[in-house]
């Protein structure tokens, strides 16, 4: 166990107590969140917290009790719930979030990844949204990042295409705060009072991804992993988002869920942020068993762009399919990742690595050097 190790490794009694609180706070943190809401994923389905037979659950604790003294179950219990495939392998939502993601991902600076502004500056070919403009802690750059006075930027703001898209550029989850804007004044009103913001273009997607929910511009999240032991970049899971009634396929804000087989095919249902489940959409009645298209080319993007992203062992992008069925991409991923989307399918988050991962993360835990 983690917080027990801390205590024999070497360092001076003040860093080890200070890591001992760094720890218990992050840990703590974990259990309360995740409590909360598979009290919420109990309440709306008890089914889903039966007792999974076969030894399962004391495999999984035996699995992942090198990190917990009590290993949590309940995220072992809902993927079976939902799934009928239990593993010890599925990753307890609390560990995944105190122990094993900040210590795969251990590099604030990483981050800036994920700046939206940034994308097209650093992976100029990898088919991002046209930015029409920025707003970079409270400064103004047009499309090519040339900086815009103030005064100047109603005008700019006239001459956009509409309608577009507004987002914040830094520390947007689950979809939120993502707008659709039809004219000059929405735009400016949008920006008016926040420091970190993007507008661009409105993107049309392919009808394949279309025909599920068309209001919203729905999309791929491609898992992947960069391995401890050959440094290189492995696909482990692909899940399709759609929009259910919102404009954004987010979960968090409504949208649905669906894993993605390895030949482009739908997992056969989708689920909503509780662990509902839906064989069709309930919108426009469409199969959660299709094909996605030109699933090849999803991969070879997904691992060209992964590929230029250092210092991250966890990468989630988001891809959609153009109206020529190509896919882009649309935003990267570097923390707070979704772990449910696989695992609520059946199929452990790290899949065949879940091994050398659990030894890295417990050699190479965050808290040892924090």
């Amino acid at each position: 166990m983690i917080s027990r190790n801390l205590f024999t490794a070497e360092a001076s009694t003040k860093q080890k107590f200070r890591r001992f609180l760094l720890y218990l706070s992050r840990k703590k943190g974990a259990k309360k969140s995740w409590n909360d809401r598979h009290s919420v994923v109990f309440q709306k389905h008890p089914e889903y917290g039966k007792y999974v037979t076969g030894g399962f659950e004391e495999k999984h604790k035996n699995l992942w009790g090198v990190f917990w003294g009590k290993v949590p179950v309940e995220t072992l219990r809902i993927c079976h719930a939902i799934s009928g495939s239990p593993s010890p392998n599925m990753i307890p939502e609390e560990i995944f979030q105190a122990d094993i993601e900040p210590s795969l991902n251990r590099l604030p600076e990483a981050h800036f990844l994920s700046n939206k502004s940034f994308y097209t500056k650093w992976l100029p070919d990898a088919g991002f949204p046209s930015c029409l403009i920025h707003k970079c802690d409270g400064s103004f750059y047009d499309s090519t990042y040339k900086s815009i006075p103030s005064g100047e930027v109603p005008d700019l703001v006239a001459s956009f295409d509409y309608p577009v898209i507004m987002k914040p550029s830094v520390d947007s989850y689950g979809g939120s705060r993502v707008q659709i804007a039809g004219s000059d004044r929405e735009v400016l009103n949008y920006m008016a009072n926040k420091n970190n913001i993007v507008v661009q273009e409105l993107l049309r997607q392919s009808p394949e991804t279309a025909r599920y929910h068309f209001q919203s511009v729905n999309t791929v999240r491609v898992y992947l992993y960069r391995s401890v032991r050959d440094n290189r970049i492995h696909i482990i899971n692909r899940a399709f988002r759609t929009g259910n009634g919102s404009s954004v396929d987010n979960v968090a804000a409504g949208g649905l869920v669906s894993l993605v087989r390895e030949n482009g095919e739908l997992n056969g249902y989708a689920l909503d942020r509780y662990g509902g489940k839906f064989d069709r959409h309930p919108v426009t009645n469409i199969s959660f068993k299709n094909m996605l298209p030109n699933i090849k080319q999803l991969d070879q993007l997904a691992k060209k762009v992964a590929g230029q992203l250092f210092n991250l062992r966890i990468i989630g992008l988001d891809l959609y399919c153009d109206e020529n069925r190509k896919w882009n991409m649309l935003e990267v991923n570097t923390r707070g990742h979704s772990i449910r989307f696989a695992q609520y399918h059946g199929h452990p988050f790290f899949s065949d690595f879940t091994d050398e991962v659990i030894q890295y993360c417990k050699e190479n835990h965050w808290v040892y050097s924090a």
